[in-house]
């Protein structure tokens, strides 16, 4: 069975950078190949989604997280040239911003950037998540269109008290 024919679990971590930035990779494989993420992954068995959040950012950015706190979990579905997907996704943000190491290239990406989310084009579900971690604000208004122009349903639920959040 394909990874993605299954309901996949997955984390990710908002790094913020230097100077108001964020940090993104550029996505190599699955649904949003080519576009700037967060990093994040799979989690695998036996694997706590917050230790996945913390391997995934290591591994894609070389930037350690050592405090950080969950702020939502995120359903995402939608269609591929695979097929169907349904993505179970845990959203941590780092406590304290942080540099990516000089030199540094990630495992299993196109390239790493902090950027200001602004600076960038976003891909449609981070405009909901850096919102929710109150890095941004862009509004339902803005979100909604975007998601379903990329054929994706997108379902939050936040978790109260963990992180800053932008009103929406």
């Amino acid at each position: 069975m394909h990874r993605f024919e299954r309901v996949l679990p997955a984390a990710l971590m908002v790094v913020p950078g230097p100077d108001g930035t964020v940090t993104f990779v550029r996505q190599l494989g699955g649904p949003y190949a080519g576009n700037w993420l967060l990093p994040g992954g799979g989690i695998e068995p036996g694997e706590p989604a917050e230790a996945a959040a913390r391997r995934e950012a290591r591994e894609e950015t070389g930037i350690s997280v050592q405090d950080c706190s969950l702020f939502a979990v995120y359903e995402f579905t939608g269609k591929w040239e695979q097929g169907q997907y349904h993505l179970l996704m845990f959203a941590f943000l780092a406590d304290r911003p942080q540099q990516v190491p000089a030199g540094f290239e990630g495992d299993n990406v196109g390239g790493i950037i902090q950027a200001r989310p602004a600076d960038i084009p976003l891909h449609s579900t981070d405009l909901r998540i850096l919102t929710d971690a109150g890095l941004t604000s862009y509004p339902d208004d803005v979100v909604a269109p975007a998601l379903a122009a990329d054929g994706i349903t997108m379902y939050a639920h936040r978790v109260g008290g963990t992180a800053r959040f932008a009103a929406s």
